[in-house]
């Protein structure tokens, strides 16, 4: 049951973690590009959904996989490169896939730190409930 736990929470954290920092990162950067705020708002919201779905997925797998801060970082990196992946053959044609993956570093620059970030934490976060569940396991039971 703890471990189902475990991967629970971890999961949420990433959602959170992921909605939260895709939606700053998107924003500020709207925002220094010369963006008006409530289309920085509006839009980083709409990104926001997409970093939650993303930082749910990195959360799932920080937590059942038992990943550290480094494997969460790497799961950061295989959702941004899927999510890159994802955007090429959605919106590419035959014969623009070039021109399609070119274009994807605003999608690598919009979701790449959040999702680094966010299994960084999230690892972190599931490291500190397997101690916790290593503790409470080795306690004597009353």
């Amino acid at each position: 049951m703890e471990v189902v736990a475990r991967i629970l929470k971890s999961t949420v954290a990433g959602v959170a973690l992921g909605a939260v920092l895709t939606t700053v990162v998107f924003a500020a950067s709207v925002l220094v590009d010369g963006g008006r705020v409530g289309e920085a708002f509006g839009f980083g919201l709409a990104i926001g959904v997409v970093g939650a779905l993303l930082g749910g997925l990195i959360g799932l797998a920080a937590g059942a996989l038992k990943l550290g801060p480094i494997g969460g970082a790497l799961a950061g990196i295989v959702a941004t490169l899927a999510a890159v992946a994802f955007y090429v053959l959605v919106f590419g044609q035959p014969g623009r896939f070039s021109y399609f993956l070119r274009e994807s570093v605003v999608v690598v620059a919009t979701l790449g730190l959040p999702c680094v970030l966010t299994g960084i934490l999230t690892g972190r976060i599931a490291t500190r409930l397997r101690r916790d569940e290593h503790l409470s396991s080795a306690r004597p039971q009353a």
